[in-house]
């Protein structure tokens, strides 16, 4: 590993815990602007679902993969240490939690309100997913400072 491996992790990973959070943001927005198409009726409504099956894929293989995949295995290798590890850890197990109790809210409000099966997922999707990957972008960037 060299000097230049080091600085590249270093401003590969920032740039992750920054694109992380921003994204997590951006997909809670486009959740709440599609909400209640269930079953589209049209070809933007379509694509609007199609791009939120795919934008939730990403960010879950961004939060797997934890970038770095066409850098060589040392920058993979530095950029995936101990820190970011223990991060990716508790992202993932701050977007299971908050999979479950939007499950019992939804759960809880079923009995108030009919709620589609495709729309209570995406809900229960969308909180685990876009959860998990902005907890992994705030202990990033917090890492990254201290």
């Amino acid at each position: 590993m060299t000097s230049e491996d080091f600085a590249l992790a270093e401003r590969l990973t920032a740039r992750r815990a920054r694109i992380a959070t921003v994204m997590a943001l951006l997909f809670l927005t486009s959740l709440a602007s599609s909400l209640g198409t269930d079953v589209p009726a049209s070809r933007p409504e379509t694509i609007k679902l199609a791009a939120w099956v795919v934008w939730a894929a990403a960010l879950l293989f961004l939060l797997a993969a934890g970038g770095g995949l066409l850098r060589g295995a040392s920058v993979r290798a530095l950029m995936n240490d101990e820190t970011t590890i223990a991060n990716r850890r508790d992202a993932m197990i701050k977007g299971f939690w908050a999979m479950i109790v939007t499950a019992f809210a939804l759960y809880a409000l079923s009995w108030f309100e009919d709620f589609p099966t495709r729309e209570t997922l995406r809900l229960m999707i969308s909180a685990g997913v876009a959860c998990a990957v902005l907890r992994f972008g705030i202990l990033e960037r917090r890492s990254m400072r201290g």
